[in-house]
């Protein structure tokens, strides 16, 4: 009697307008890892990034523009450890706002799936003076699957941008270029593969950034949630401040809690 009425004052709970806002509206956009790794400096590194759907369809299959609708935040850190105090070297903030289907519902024989985003984005690193760093840009996105994609599939997505506004950076094209190439290998619940390829408009000048990762749960036991997180980066601006910097490569270790 006590658990049943328990259970019924639990349903009696009134859902608070936070939780309306959240329920179903919520989720991760980037991957979210922290990582550490040694070329020279000691620099680790960590990202957490999410979307927010601005409105709930009552259709589900809805294409319209305002029922897919969303603001991303991604931030991303560099943390030099080897340094006295161990600052952080950068930290880039990247809102966005952008239209979003995971499924356009095209249909093809080379390809099992098609998805489309589209928006506006900024990045900047929040300092002041010489090593302020801004950008704002137009952007598509088309991303293509091929196989099964609940298996092992390949994934093509090309971030296609235009530059509406530099801030000391205003060169930034000689070396990040206008398209971010991510191409994936893997599956849902195995290992993955993803690669971000940059190639700016001067010879010589661009970026590698590859990150795989395996399910915990599969590596140390089904009780683990995320994925151990493998990173290798080499190339030009890891971070907006060094925009135009090459350092070393650098192969960093963590976790990851979505990829």
């Amino acid at each position: 009697l006590a658990s049943a009425e328990a259970a019924a004052n639990t349903s009696a709970i009134p859902t608070t307008t936070s939780d309306r806002m959240l329920s179903g509206r919520l989720s991760t956009f980037e991957p979210m890892y922290f990582a550490d790794g040694q070329n020279g400096d000691n620099l680790a590194k960590f990202q957490f990034s999410f979307k927010y759907r601005l409105l709930l369809p009552d259709d589900p299959r809805s294409r319209s523009f305002l029922d897919n609708l969303y603001f991303a935040y991604t931030q991303t850190s560099i943390w030099d450890l080897s340094a006295e105090s161990a600052p952080f070297r950068d930290t880039s903030y990247e809102p966005q706002l952008f239209y979003y289907l995971e499924n356009t519902g095209w249909k093809s024989s080379l390809f099992s799936r098609m998805g489309i985003t589209a928006g506006i984005g900024h990045e900047s690193n929040g300092k002041a003076g010489a090593d302020s760093r801004g950008i704002n840009i137009a952007f598509v996105r088309p991303t293509w699957d091929f196989g099964d994609i609940n298996s092992n599939h390949l994934t093509v997505s090309p971030k296609i941008y235009y530059y509406i506004t530099k801030s000391g950076n205003e060169d930034i094209q000689d070396y990040r270029g206008y398209v971010d190439l991510l191409v994936k290998y893997g599956s849902p619940d195995g290992w993955q593969l993803a690669t971000t390829l940059r190639k700016g408009t001067k010879s010589g000048y661009g970026s590698v950034d590859a990150q795989f990762t395996y399910p915990l749960a599969k590596l140390i036991g089904s009780a683990w949630g995320g994925y151990l997180w493998v990173g290798y980066f080499n190339g030009y601006g890891e971070d907006i401040l060094d925009y135009n910097q090459r350092n070393h490569w650098i192969a960093r270790i963590g976790y990851s809690i979505a990829r």
